[in-house]
């Protein structure tokens, strides 16, 4: 059984709900660049960042603990 997630209830498979902080100018210009091209700024992010991760591969963290020269300090 799938759990609902709230974070993707009305939306499209594959697609999910985000929070970021971005600077101001920026926003500005993504406002500007959906509004002139006539379309949202969801779709203007999306090509963006499509564009951007095009061609490249995800890669997973390699986790490691470095052991402490003087253990227990």
């Amino acid at each position: 059984m799938a759990l609902n997630k709230t974070s993707e209830k009305g939306l499209q498979d594959g697609w999910t709900r985000a929070t970021f902080i971005l600077r101001k100018d920026y926003l500005e210009r993504l406002k500007a660049s959906a509004y002139w091209e006539r379309k949202k700024i969801k779709e203007v992010i999306d090509e963006a960042l499509g564009l951007y991760l095009k061609g490249k591969k995800p890669r997973t963290k390699a986790y490691r603990y470095k052991e402490r020269p003087y253990p227990g300090r």
